[in-house]
């Protein structure tokens, strides 16, 4: 019998021989399924991307450009054409400088100048910010748990208000892209080793942010100090650590100090190169008691439109039960943040209690601050939609999964994507400036003057063949306008500007009311050689050159007229 056996193992390796399989690893189905889940997540988020950043970029189009987003634009156009330090510039208290002119700069160099250039921009924006909230929340957790955390986060970002919520998270460059880098900075500190140099990493990244965006003070950089110092001490005094133990956490702590520090050296720096000048905070820090209930109501009013679930301007029953679906994402993200601070001394979870204090810091120095007037100011506080959304999914996944309730948040999750879809179905429009910018030029009239509002605005809507430069109209006689102007523009030397151009439509208190007084034109530059009516806009023609007639020294302040 034994000699059987042999002989039928040896016709059986002969076999294997013959056929090429002999010694080959045999491939399990196992094996098979690991490496297709290998691709399954950067597969998901490939498609995802996408997709999202296809709607997204509908939704843009659906609210009208303004002079905000048109500034970042030709910023970004002027260092594409090497002008890197932005030389001869005067920008507002935030820079972008190192944040978002950089997508601006991609941007342009795939699409040309024009009014598209917001809205790509801004749909590339809000697609990575929807992907990296999920990619945190995820964590390390894997299988259903870890699709959970991230279907939670990326949920509640998905589809933004119509009307004010597009108009706070996709028109314009502002500190929501901030938050793009510091999800970033988020996820090394979430996946790097225990390093020393994860800290100066981390210090290095918050240094880029900073330079551009000084709120990320409030979001990140002090937070980290802040719990990175109470961990540590707390190491060292209750738990009788030995000192060498907490460093990591005194180092993070030290980074986000440092970095500070330096991006205020390397904004001083580049102004010392003749690069471009800030414009200071605000002098007057802290509110009056008395105007605090004000700021109170004005924040809960944009935290509600941020998570898309106000009811101000209710127009249809669809927008209304839109709104009541994302009362949940809300609710989520109150919960989620209240829990953190229950975890804040967690030992397996940095990132957590970091993110949660962001939240509470930046929501106190807008309260206390001058800064709230109405809903749109709520920009300053974005950083409270994606932080709360990271911290729903991050800590809440396991308690709805074992409360059964996964289903529950699988029909929200679709009933998201559906408002998504209806707000991507909208018209697309286009903004008041664009018809003038097309009459301007077709009567070859290349260069102006104008308000804020209409500017830049007109002058990336014409691809910069129209410019129209902001003045402060004021008497005894108009001066430039520095604030987000470049200033050449305004040398009599360089350029020739013989029109002024004002729109009727900003005499509406929707547009903040003011036109530039016709006194204040006259005292400029005398009574017109010619005067021209176009749609709501009206065109006044000199023949000489209007820039030698202005004033000095030029205003840095924003505004439309004065």
């Amino acid at each position: 019998m034994a000699e059987g056996i042999d002989n039928a193992a040896g016709e059986m390796a002969a076999q294997d021989v013959r056929t090429g399989t002999a010694d080959r690893p045999l491939t399990t189905g196992a094996t098979k399924r690991g490496r297709r889940a290998r691709w399954v997540w950067p597969a998901a988020l490939a498609v995802a991307a996408v997709v999202l950043f296809l709607c997204y970029l509908r939704l843009a189009a659906t609210t009208p450009g303004n002079a905000d987003g048109s500034d970042q634009v030709l910023q970004a156009w002027d260092m594409l054409h090497g002008n890197w330090l932005l030389r001869g510039w005067t920008v507002g208290d935030v820079s972008y400088y190192t944040t978002e002119l950089p997508e601006y700069i991609v941007v342009e160099k795939i699409v040309g100048l024009g009014p598209g250039v917001v809205h790509v921009a801004a749909a590339v924006t809000y697609t990575l910010l929807v992907l990296l909230a999920g990619l945190l929340a995820k964590g390390r957790a894997t299988g259903k748990e870890g699709v959970t955390r991230a279907l939670i986060a990326a949920g509640i970002l998905l589809a933004p208000q119509l009307g004010h919520g597009i108009s706070l998270q996709l028109s314009q460059p502002d500190h929501l892209g901030t938050q793009v880098p510091l999800l970033v900075i988020f996820l090394v500190l979430d996946r790097a080793p225990r390093r020393w140099y994860t800290p100066v990493a981390i210090g290095v990244m918050l240094t880029w942010v900073l330079i551009a965006d000084r709120v990320a003070v409030f979001d990140a950089a002090l937070p980290l100090a802040l719990v990175c110092g109470i961990r540590g001490s707390r190491a060292l005094i209750r738990h009788r650590r030995p000192a060498s133990a907490p460093w990591f956490e005194f180092s993070l702590a030290a980074a986000g100090i440092v970095s500070y520090v330096l991006s205020e050296l390397v904004v001083r720096v580049i102004g010392h190169l003749g690069g471009y000048t800030s414009l200071p905070l605000p002098t007057q820090h802290f509110a009056p008691v008395g105007t605090i209930p004000h700021h109170i109501a004005v924040t809960v009013e944009g935290i509600f439109i941020m998570y898309g679930a106000f009811f101000g301007g209710i127009s249809s029953w669809v927008t209304a039960a839109i709104a009541v679906l994302h009362l949940a994402g809300l609710a989520l993200a109150v919960w989620g943040t209240c829990r953190a601070f229950r975890r804040f001394f967690s030992a397996d979870d940095l990132i957590v209690p970091v993110m949660a204090t962001g939240i509470v810091l930046n929501l106190a120095a807008y309260l206390l601050s001058v800064i709230p007037a109405t809903w749109f100011d709520t920009r300053e506080i974005v950083v409270v939609l994606p932080f709360g959304a990271v911290l729903a999914g991050r800590l809440l996944a396991g308690t709805l999964a074992r409360a059964r309730l996964r289903p529950v948040l699988a029909g929200l999750l679709a009933c998201y994507a559906l408002a998504l879809g209806h707000g991507a179905m909208r018209p697309a429009v286009t903004d008041g400036e664009r018809p003038v910018a097309g009459w301007l030029e077709s009567h070859h009239l290349r260069t102006g003057l104008g308000t804020y509002a209409e500017s830049n605005l007109i002058t990336v809507d014409s691809g910069g063949r129209v410019a129209v430069r902001a003045v402060a109209w004021q008497l005894p006689r108009a001066v430039p306008r520095a604030y987000e102007s470049k200033a050449s523009w305004y040398d009599p030397r360089l350029g020739y500007a013989n029109f002024v151009v004002i729109n009727s439509q900003d005499a509406k208190p929707s547009r903040n009311g003011v036109i530039i007084p016709f006194r204040d034109i006259l005292a400029l530059a005398g009574p017109p050689a010619r005067t021209y009516h176009y749609q709501t806009f009206t065109i006044w023609v000199w023949n000489h050159n209007l820039l030698a007639d202005l004033g000095g020294p030029p205003s840095p302040f924003p505004g439309d007229v004065h």
